[in-house]
């Protein structure tokens, strides 16, 4: 088990139980949701993760208002994602890689 991953459950052991089960993007998995945020399609995120190596942890898609005035709104689930994945996301000092086949969305359930 790699060290971020064990941070990661560490995290989700040390959550209050409401934050816990907030919001279950990406089925509660960690991995998949810090490295590929919170929907399944692109065209429907408001923000996107950066890889660590940018110097930041996420970037707005342009496709909401802020900062596109013409974009559909921020939902409440969109705030909530963000909040997630910049107090959890960023405690796993190094992100592990994904070793298996495909991007890890899939495994062991598509999610």
């Amino acid at each position: 088990m790699k060290r971020s991953w064990m941070v990661l459950l560490a995290l989700g052991i040390a959550l209050p139980v409401g934050a816990q089960s907030v919001a279950p993007f990406r089925a509660n998995d960690p991995f998949v949701f810090c490295t590929q945020g919170y929907e399944l399609t692109w065209a429907e995120m408001c923000w996107v993760p950066l890889p660590p190596y940018t110097g930041s942890t996420w970037m707005y898609t342009g496709l909401c208002d802020p900062p596109n005035y013409y974009g559909r709104s921020w939902t409440g689930r969109d705030w909530l994602a963000l909040s997630l994945y910049e107090s959890v996301c960023p405690l796993a000092i190094t992100p592990g890689v994904w070793t298996g086949p495909g991007d890890g969305s899939q495994a062991p359930i598509p999610h």
